[in-house]
């Protein structure tokens, strides 16, 4: 019975100085840990805007009546301009009492309609003046009213590997100059970590707006720069030294 429990102590004693030594081991390991950011640059490729049409008259019928006849002339104008009908699409349609204060008391004027329809323009890059012909065409519609619109780019997916690249170089220099500095040299990436607050598209939108234009001679031809977009990345990454 004692050597037995002479043997389990030795036991103890043997995997307690083992575990020490893993300890010390682990303790000796270096690693640096960095960050870097990647950015890159596109030209767009798309446009998207916001088409709205609005009329007051004595009836909802009449009122309703001017507003489809307008939505019909740039559909019109759409279908021309070879918009795909999957790249139109009614956002909001409103049939409404309008009122104005006089007097201080709210005064019946009429019944508003009005639609709103979103519209996407692809291949912009290709035809440069393809853009600023169809505002022109579509401001020329009276009452028409064309706003929030934005530039973008319709496959991304390139854009953000090459910036996850750029990220990565970035992290990497950093990592070297440390280990330089240190005396010591790059062994192995033990972790990676993006950071998706950072995994950004900067879209550029325009303060384009055009209301109650009667006809298209009422305006110059349009003139739309589109810039760049910016896809921005960032990656935190541990470094095993050696």
């Amino acid at each position: 019975m004692k050597n037995n429990c002479k043997i389990f102590a030795a036991g103890i004693l043997f995997f307690s100085l083992l575990l020490a030594g893993c300890d010390k081991a682990a303790s000796n390991v270096s690693t640096v840990s960095v960050s870097g950011t990647g950015t890159v640059f596109a030209q767009p490729d798309m446009v998207q805007m916001l088409v709205t049409f609005s009329y007051v008259a004595p009836t909802t019928r009449e009122a309703k009546q001017v507003v489809d006849g307008k939505v019909k002339q740039v559909l019109d104008i759409l279908k021309e301009s070879n918009i795909d009908d999957t790249n139109i699409k009614t956002v909001s349609l409103n049939y409404d009492t309008e009122t104005e204060y006089q007097n201080g008391r709210s005064v019946w004027v009429g019944q508003r309609a009005s639609q709103s329809i979103s519209v996407t323009v692809n291949d912009i890059n290709a035809d440069t003046d393809r853009l600023p012909a169809l505002l022109d065409r579509i401001s020329a519609v009276d009452t028409v009213r064309i706003s929030n619109v934005s530039f973008d780019v319709k496959e991304k997916t390139e854009l953000f590997e090459k910036a996850r690249e750029l990220a990565y170089q970035k992290a990497y220099e950093k990592a070297v100059q440390f280990a330089r500095l240190s005396g010591l040299g790059i062994v192995k990436v033990l972790t990676i970590n993006e950071d998706a607050n950072t995994n950004i598209f900067y879209g550029t939108q325009s303060n384009i707006q055009y209301e109650r234009l009667v006809a298209q001679d009422a305006v110059p031809s349009s003139h739309v720069p589109t810039g760049e977009q910016e896809i921005t990345t960032k990656v935190a990454v541990q470094f095993l030294l050696k």
